[in-house]
């Protein structure tokens, strides 16, 4: 079951796997939820890029006719190809709580099928920050369900390091999973009768403290 059209899921992932070959970043959002819990895809393609990567897939888009864009209120750059929405963050354009910077300086990420992949427990961060932002859209839900099947992949003492200054972060996080019903069953897959939502709200607010 997806919670996106069948060929917009299709489109978004042979264009990740095209610019694979092309250049070098790291993968967040939706699509590197994906390559950790093999349960939901994504649509939209959210990337890190050191410098030299960057200008180098600027100019082979320059090439095809793509000119990619800059959204000064954002802090990003963009493009959108047959459809797709692809948001690139460099060490200087990225307003995000985990910087790109930090990311490519301490190697924040795994590889996962080929793929430089932001370690989950940031992925966890990013997330929490994207669903504060848009917590009554289709996207606020699918960001709801991404946390819920990545805190089963975390290491539950580093996201509550990471999360120990960060209040609002925090709150969110007990919010979510507290609040959540549909997200439960959609991102695990199946239909949990009430006793099984009772023992997984119960078990992920035990591990984190």
């Amino acid at each position: 079951m997806e919670l996106w059209n069948q060929n917009a899921i299709e489109k978004s992932e042979k264009i990740l796997n095209e610019i694979k070959k092309i250049t070098d970043f790291v993968l967040i959002g939706g699509w590197a939820t994906y390559f950790y819990t093999k349960s939901i895809k994504s649509i939209d393609i959210d990337i890190y890029i050191n410098f030299d990567d960057f200008f180098k897939f600027q100019s082979f888009l320059a090439n095809k006719g793509i000119f990619i864009d800059y959204n000064k209120k954002l802090n990003k750059y963009g493009i959108k190809t047959e459809g797709v929405e692809i948001d690139i963050y460099t060490p200087d354009k990225c307003n995000l709580i985990i910087s790109c910077k930090d990311v490519f300086e301490n190697k924040l990420y795994e590889i996962i099928e080929g793929f430089k992949v932001i370690k989950v427990e940031y992925l966890i961060l990013l997330k929490l920050q994207a669903e504060l932002n848009r917590k009554t859209t289709i996207k606020g839900f699918k960001d709801r369900c991404d946390i819920l099947v990545l805190l089963n992949k975390s290491n539950i003492k580093i996201l509550d390091k990471l999360l120990k200054d960060k209040n609002e972060l925090y709150v969110n996080l007990v919010n979510i999973i507290k609040g959540s019903k549909e997200e439960y069953n959609y991102a695990f897959q199946k239909e949990l009768n009430l006793r099984e939502l009772k023992v997984k709200k119960r078990g992920l607010l035990k591990e984190l403290k």
